[in-house]
């Protein structure tokens, strides 16, 4: 029996996504393989490596429905592959400069050309999806290119209300899950959806692992606004404070926003990067117990997923085991907060 750690699950696929990426990347198109590679991190730039949660997750669920781990892979990278379209646009949009530890697509090769490497990686997306392998019946092939589609076209409609939201001066909480849960947690569910069609399940039974999806992806954004104010950059790999220093409305802020004027008169300041604005921000919220409730929200979502997983999955299976574990360590940054 080979080595099915998820270290040699997670090797595997990226050399997996590697050789078929390059491969469809031709060397005649000038500048394409280099700058694909260098997003991916190939080139030995990346400092912070792509967890690459999303493919995991759909693998070790399709494992864990008695598929083999490597059959799923194919569907893995597309969906992959579609992340990384977004990220690269999301970063133009946001100008966000910084992506896994080194300078972002667009910022080492202008906003022309990683535009267009984008627009090329949602293709090659949507072009593996829809050959994948003739080992499933075609009845299957068809389920998934269509929830593949749908998720398509959810992540795009969410990343057009964050756009939006950014522009008016106060959203509510309902809105800004309504949003996440497109733009974020999407592709979780799709994950969990795609796994179990590939598998052979009913439609009802996908549905309950996808409703597993989208919970782990709104508690995985709720803890990332969690750790954009109060992690630790050593650890999160990216600046603290950030969002609150944008005027970014996540989770923490819209609640600080309804509950503290205090905050609310900093939040309507000219932005500037002011440690002891910064740090006011951050007191006023803890003394609302908007720290609190963020992690207890994040937390909340965690535990539902969690257990849901564990009442549909047999949990006595060696993919199941490690899929639940992979589940823990993504939420390991706010188990451990106190």
């Amino acid at each position: 029996m080979g080595d099915h750690s998820i270290f040699a699950i997670r090797e595997n696929f990226e050399n997996y996504l590697k050789n078929h990426i390059c491969e469809l990347c031709p060397p005649n198109i000038i500048g394409m393989r280099e700058m694909v590679s260098y997003h991916f991190g190939w080139d030995g730039s990346v400092t912070v490596p792509a967890k690459r949660l999303r493919p995991l997750l759909l693998s070790l669920t399709y494992a864990s429905l008695g598929g083999k781990v490597e059959d799923a892979f194919q569907a893995a990278a597309a969906l992959e592959i579609f992340h990384n379209f977004t990220l690269v646009h999301d970063d133009i949009q946001d100008q966000g400069e910084m992506r896994h530890g080194h300078p972002a697509l667009w910022t080492k090769f202008g906003i022309p050309l990683a535009i267009n490497v984008g627009d090329y990686l949602s293709g090659l997306s949507q072009n593996m999806i829809v050959t994948l392998p003739e080992t499933f019946p075609i009845e299957r092939r068809l389920k998934a290119l269509n929830e593949f589609q749908d998720a398509s076209l959810g992540v795009i409609q969410g990343q057009q209300l964050d756009i939006q939201y950014e522009k008016m001066g106060r959203i509510t909480v309902d809105e800004y899950i309504n949003m996440i849960s497109l733009k974020t947690a999407k592709l979780f569910s799709t994950s969990f959806a795609l796994a179990a069609i590939l598998a052979g399940y009913e439609d009802e039974f996908v549905r309950k692992l996808a409703q597993v999806g989208e919970n782990l992806g709104l508690g995985f954004q709720i803890q990332d606004d969690y750790l954009g104010i109060w992690g630790k950059q050593i650890i999160t790999g990216k600046s603290i404070s950030t969002d609150l220093l944008s005027r970014k409305k996540t989770f923490p802020a819209i609640t600080g926003l309804t509950n503290s004027t205090e905050f609310q008169a900093l939040w309507d300041k000219k932005a500037e990067n002011d440690q002891e604005q910064l740090s006011q921000m951050k007191n006023f919220l803890e003394r609302v117990e908007v720290k609190k409730d963020t992690l207890n929200l994040a937390r909340a979502y965690y535990i539902e997923a969690q257990t849901q997983l564990k009442e549909l999955l047999p949990v006595e299976r060696e993919f199941s085991e490690k899929l639940f574990s992979l589940v823990d360590s993504t939420f390991v940054p706010i188990l451990n907060e106190a």
